[in-house]
């Protein structure tokens, strides 16, 4: 029984971050402009929500959230950047953590023999896994996807992976809050002074 419904959950968010992606595909550049002034006006909740949208998609963040989270923490929107930041970085660890699962469903692909040796690894990962995934969760250019899903291949333990991630994510998005909060008018000035402005 519960292998079948690890099986309908492996499914189940497989399917939700394929379509994730192609609909932030889809939309395009425009829709993307559009999706970020919804998330914006949604608030904390918004922030959230571009953590989630922005790391669920399949190895390219098409909504990054690092840049939903630059624009809503400008001072003119009142909004607490550490707030911000942290419900960002609690999105992102969740989003992040839907790609562990597609490689738990992988795993029902692999040999007998394959399964062996993702154990040996999990064994080593014991020691440094947490550190690793910190590390990956809190760099923004490393696509994520290239650990999570070996991860939930060798069935990595869930609780370490989804903590190391939001934490990761956290600090990563509050950085990046706060370099909005205290960033952004600089930019702004100086593209008005181009000729530009930030929408």
């Amino acid at each position: 029984m519960r292998n079948s419904l690890e099986k309908a959950v492996v499914a189940i968010v497989t399917v939700a971050a394929i379509l994730v992606t192609i609909v932030l595909l889809a939309v395009g550049v425009q829709g993307i402009y559009s999706l970020t002034r919804a998330i914006i006006g949604l608030g904390y909740l918004g922030a959230f929500l571009s953590g989630v949208l922005g790391t669920s998609s399949l190895m390219i963040s098409i909504f990054p959230p690092q840049v939903v989270v630059f624009l809503m923490s400008a001072p003119v929107l009142g909004f607490n950047p550490l707030l911000v930041g942290i419900l960002a970085g609690l999105g992102a660890g969740i989003g992040q953590y839907f790609h562990y699962y597609i490689g738990a469903g992988g795993r029902f692909l692999l040999s007998e023999k394959r399964r062996t040796s993702m154990e040996r690894w999990k064994a080593r990962l014991d020691k440094y896994g947490v550190i690793l995934i910190f590390l990956f969760a809190v760099t923004p250019l490393t696509p994520d996807d290239l650990l999570w899903i070996p991860l939930g291949m060798m069935k990595y333990p869930k609780l370490k992976a989804l903590i190391s991630a939001i934490v990761g994510k956290t600090v990563m998005l509050v950085l990046c809050a706060y370099g909005g909060y205290y960033s952004i008018d600089l930019i702004q000035k100086y593209l008005v002074g181009l000729g530009g402005s930030i929408p």
